[in-house]
């Protein structure tokens, strides 16, 4: 079980070039992963809960608090969550995809392309950015990525907080305030901000009324 707290903005359109200026601006490198396309198992009207199949794996990731919306700065308020997640190894990944994905709406995939930045956090609550892809035991990421899903095309930008679940809430509040108190943030509603089950769950209620 890996723990996390999270908070998590989408927008629909393609990533707005000052959001993208605003993500690459400070100290830090920035990783480009591969783009990817992930397979969601559709959980009609349950936001709670997330279950894909990643590559050779399967995840799953359950909402285990909501701690309600934070404002971050005058331009950002964000909700806050935390969760619990599990991956576990597929013996024969291909054939799981096929046979999963053959289902007609059973399975919903999405594509990604993520850029990531990662953050330390001492345990005097000290941020530091890394300059390298890698990731500390206690600490955060920074995602910024492009997502297409049922033809639409979205960006999402979200923290991701790890480590000792007695201080990930608040490693992840120091990241977040720490990374917006430099520079001019891109506008982040609260209107916006929720979990992947929770944005994936709408997309695909709205599909299927």
């Amino acid at each position: 079980m890996f723990p996390t707290a999270e908070v998590r903005w989408f927008s629909r359109g393609p990533i707005l070039p000052h959001v993208e200026a605003w993500f690459h601006h400070g100290d830090g490198s920035v990783e480009r992963e591969p783009g990817r396309v992930d397979h969601y198992l559709q959980l009609a009207h349950i936001d709670s809960l997330g279950i894909k199949l990643r590559q050779d794996r399967i995840e799953i990731k359950q909402r285990v608090d909501r701690q309600g919306l934070v404002r971050f700065h005058e331009r950002v308020v964000g909700l806050v969550e935390q969760y619990h997640k599990w991956s576990f190894a597929l013996d024969e990944p291909n054939v799981v995809v096929a046979r999963a994905t053959a289902v007609a709406g059973a399975w919903i995939p999405v594509r990604k392309e993520r850029q990531l930045r990662r953050y330390r956090v001492a345990d005097d609550g000290d941020v530091t950015p890394l300059a390298s892809s890698t990731s500390p035991d206690r600490g955060c990421e920074l995602e910024l990525s492009r997502v297409a899903v049922l033809g639409e095309t979205w960006w999402t930008l979200a923290f991701e907080a790890f480590g000792e679940p007695s201080t990930i809430r608040a490693d992840l509040l120091a990241v977040v305030r720490t990374v917006f108190a430099t520079g001019t943030p891109p506008t982040l509603p609260a209107h916006d901000s929720r979990g992947y089950a929770a944005w994936l769950g709408r997309i695909t209620w709205k599909e299927g009324a």
